[in-house]
């Protein structure tokens, strides 16, 4: 395993466009009155104005096994077992690991919101902010490609997170412990959840680059 970096402050990207198909509100653009989108526009911003990204990283060595549909970390113990994720790598030779979190400020607002009854703006708000952690995800992922072309190396522009498909969530834990995400403020239950809400790992496969 690389040595794990610490991002304690990732730009804030907000993408409206996917905020609002997030929404649904790109089926029925030309119904919505200016007032409502305008309010729409306000939540936006203030879930914006709440969130604040940090972020953990690193790259590992892998040893995939298409047979055994498994994917070991070398110099490590740790063995991912998912038809569904060795597909999904196919031949990369490294891992990119991420885990990043929109902090807790956010996660406080949308509960909040919620016990209010103030359900229009909890539920933008919850959208919004789930777009701008993934555009987090999108700065790291742009930041490491950056680095790998140095090295005759690149990065799959698809992200695979715990507990999709076949990739069984209780996974999430070794990522957790190899990501040190309690440097950031998050914690994780029992059930492999990460808390404050917001909170999210993701895997990039790293391959080389071949010919020219």
């Amino acid at each position: 395993m690389q040595q794990l970096r610490t991002f304690p402050y990732i730009p804030l990207k907000v993408p409206r466009y996917k905020i609002l198909k997030r929404l649904g509100y790109q089926r029925r653009q030309n119904e919505v009155s200016q007032r409502m989108m305008s309010e729409v526009d306000r939540w936006i911003t203030y879930a914006a104005d709440h969130i604040h990204l940090k972020a953990t990283a690193c790259i590992g060595d892998i040893q995939i096994d298409h047979g055994n549909k498994t994917v070991a970390l070398k110099q490590s113990d740790t063995v991912f077992e998912s038809e569904r994720f060795t597909r999904f790598l196919g031949g990369a030779d490294q891992l990119l690991i991420m885990g990043i979190t929109g902090g807790q400020a956010v996660a406080d607002e949308i509960r909040q919101l919620q016990k209010d009854k103030r359900m229009t703006g909890a539920v933008i708000v919850d959208a919004a902010a789930s777009e701008i952690v993934d555009e987090g995800f999108d700065w790291l992922m742009a930041l490491y490609n950056k680095e790998l072309v140095r090295e005759r190396r690149t990065l799959k522009l698809k992200r695979f997170s715990a507990g999709y498909g076949d990739f069984d969530i209780r996974f999430q834990a070794d990522i957790y412990h190899i990501l040190k995400m309690e440097t950031l403020g998050v914690t994780m239950t029992q059930t492999c959840i990460l808390m404050p809400e917001k909170s999210v790992t993701a895997f990039c496969g790293i391959s080389k680059v071949t010919g020219g």
